[in-house]
């Protein structure tokens, strides 16, 4: 087991593979870091990569209180790792809450940050947002957490997913919940959501200067393209990408993995390439 201990106060679970330059991966909402298993299998012959539990999460401190999370804390927490492990500058990968986490990472850790991927992103929580994370909200405020990842899967699965592959998706609720020796926390939930909520970083992103790709799902209904066309239109130079076709929803990362690891990874080495 790695524990850090971290400036920002909290123990942060994470791990290490591969070779090459390193690389971070911040996952989103209640995800530990085993969420990026399959990412983690067809980076490491290139990178070094970084994942970890952030905080409310796995095996991380999961704080009670709501005012300790906040993207720009969840963003000193990932800096403080790097720190920790003698990381001086990576490539960051953040999907939803983790896009927004990467951010505020990027704003306000600049030196940190070598190239900057955003899946699922938005840059601030408007009134839709906020209702649509609120459903997400009240079965766990009633401690029913099994009815949160219900409810979640059907803002982030494809209605594909859910229809056709039934053995996939009990499957996918049982890793979550049942079968996994660290299961998502009521604090560490509620946590979260409140980040997302609350997040609102729009007006800064246009500091961000490094390379960076937005990527986005047709069939995302939980944070819709439009999102991601504010952040790109926000930060110079940023290039937007569409993931297309039944599967291409908030999880395309898991639903079509094969196609969504190329492309980022493609992206990712012809950066490194021209020195990003």
């Amino acid at each position: 087991m790695t524990l850090a201990r971290l400036r920002t106060g909290i123990d942060v679970y994470y791990e290490i593979e591969g070779k090459g330059d390193p690389l971070l991966l911040i996952m989103g909402t209640s995800a530990d870091h085993t969420t990026w298993a399959a990412q983690v299998e067809a980076y490491r012959d290139d990178y070094t990569v970084i994942t970890y539990d952030a905080r409310g999460t796995g095996q991380s401190t999961h704080p009670e209180d709501l005012s300790d999370y906040s993207m720009r804390i969840l963003a000193d927490d990932a800096a403080a790792l790097l720190d920790c492990i003698g990381v001086e500058r990576a490539h960051v990968s953040g999907l939803s809450l983790g896009s927004a986490t990467a951010q505020e990472l990027a704003v306000n850790h600049p030196a940190k940050v070598a190239t900057l991927q955003l899946h699922c992103t938005w840059g601030r929580s408007d009134e839709w947002f906020i209702r649509m994370i609120e459903t997400l909200e009240t079965p766990v405020l009633h401690d029913d957490l099994a009815g949160y990842i219900r409810t979640g899967l059907l803002w982030v699965a494809s209605p594909t997913f859910i229809n056709d592959q039934p053995d996939d998706v009990e499957a996918f609720e049982r890793g979550v919940i049942t079968e996994n020796p660290h299961p998502p926390s009521k604090a560490g939930v509620l946590g979260h959501i409140h980040a997302d909520k609350t997040h609102d970083a729009l007006g800064r992103l246009g500091s961000i200067e490094v390379p960076t790709l937005i990527t986005s799902g047709e069939v995302d209904w939980q944070v819709p393209t439009r999102y991601g066309l504010d952040v790109q239109r926000t930060i110079p130079g940023s290039t937007m990408h569409l993931f297309r076709g039944p599967h291409s929803s908030h999880i395309a990362f898991h639903e079509m993995v094969d196609e969504w690891n190329a492309f980022t990874l493609g992206w990712l080495n012809r950066q490194a390439r021209i020195g990003g």
